[in-house]
């Protein structure tokens, strides 16, 4: 018997695409206005504020196969690994070849267009499973992983009887690696240690506490949904958390300058902490926003492409600036760019996943299957 639908589940996932889009258009912001301007300075909190989008991604990646399946003996290997291959792989791959033919026009140090079969195969195959650790859509690399994975994480989570110790637990040991890779890691010269580590932030040691954070919360949220969160506390813990992830990156600019803000990623201790918090908050304000039937339209719209949104909106967003860039000269000066910027990229995104839905690319494209 199917369990009943957590509507939750769109509100965070929209959440988790729109603070995606605004990391990235924040970006830009951060790395080239001046450090004097206004702009400069709501991009970077804008730029750490929106941190969370990928832990709460991984967590509702985590939630959603694991109260759909439950049980092991619910699962069966074939149709669940053949399911993620067509809606979560074949995009990935037909988006890394999108990609690679758009570098092509736009960057003439690229070469790919023209090359012979081969050349170009191999060119294809080491920019979909190693160059694109330097693109947005890494991540889709990385939540493979965890897919792959998920068959044997079912056992062990499943028999947790005290989900409060195990998620204490976990993070406790999260937050000791996240705390070594930031500050202590050391090379051991055994190479597929070195690899793990030196890529910890592309591949699942980076990111495994908030899938098995989602599958323990999944397990038992028919217990967890009936706790009482005290809405105040929770609020006030998020502030705190997320005025510290800002903190941080802002000392460090104050400290080694404007170039040294990309180290400030999401898989920091700090950002970390602010998950948490911010995961439990998520939940109480969706079960405030989809009470209302237009605001839970929109965000369950939103839900629905955020696949489709992930792999569009960078392509959107280089578009949108460069228009905005010959319209008003620059688009990196004022705060109106910025907003300007962010409404066009997520209007045009959801309009392409919008038409794309009502074609036979649907699949290819959107990650989603027949109708």
């Amino acid at each position: 018997m199917a369990r009943p639908r957590v509507v939750e589940l769109d509100f965070i996932r929209a959440s988790a695409i729109l603070l995606v889009v605004i990391l990235h258009v924040s970006a830009a912001y951060v790395a080239y206005s001046r450090v004097d301007s206004n702009v400069f300075h709501l991009g970077l909190l804008l730029n750490q504020w929106s941190r969370i989008c990928l832990p709460l991604f991984v967590f509702v990646s985590g939630f959603g196969l694991f109260y759909k399946y439950g049980q092991k003996n619910q699962l069966k290997l074939k149709d669940f690994y053949l399911r993620r291959f067509y809606t979560v792989f074949v995009p990935y791959l037909v988006w890394s070849f999108i990609y690679m033919i758009l570098r092509d026009i736009f960057n003439p140090s690229f070469h790919f267009i023209g090359l012979p079969f081969k050349d170009a195969f191999l060119s294809y195959i080491n920019w979909t499973f190693k160059e694109n650790i330097h693109t947005p859509i890494w991540f889709v690399m990385m939540i493979v992983q965890l897919y792959a994975a998920f068959p044997i994480l079912i056992n062990p989570i499943v028999k947790i009887i005290k989900p409060s110790k195990a998620i204490a637990a976990n993070f406790l040991l999260f937050l000791i690696l996240s705390v070594y890779f930031r500050h202590f890691m050391v090379m051991t010269g055994i190479y597929a240690i070195d690899l793990l580590q030196k890529y910890y932030n592309v591949n699942l040691i980076g990111w495994y506490f908030y899938f098995i954070l989602g599958g323990i919360v999944a397990q038992n949220w028919e217990k967890l949904k009936e706790i009482k969160l005290n809405k105040f506390r929770i609020a006030l813990l998020y502030i705190i958390t997320t005025l510290l992830v800002i903190l941080e990156a802002y000392m460090g600019f104050l400290t080694y300058g404007q170039a040294h803000l990309g180290v400030y990623t999401s898989t920091r201790p700090t950002v970390l902490i602010n998950s948490v918090v911010a995961i439990p908050l998520a939940f109480i304000l969706a079960q405030k926003a989809m009470r209302r039937d237009k605001t839970a339209k929109f965000f369950t719209a939103i839900s629905r492409y955020s696949y489709g949104i992930f792999f569009v909106h960078p392509q959107v967003l280089t578009v949108v600036k460069q228009i905005v860039g010959l319209i008003y000269g620059t688009y990196t000066t004022r705060i109106f760019h910025l907003i300007l910027i962010f409404m066009l990229t997520i209007m045009l995104s959801y309009l392409f996943c919008y038409i794309v839905d009502k074609t036979p690319m649907r699949t290819v494209l959107l990650g989603k299957g027949k109708k």
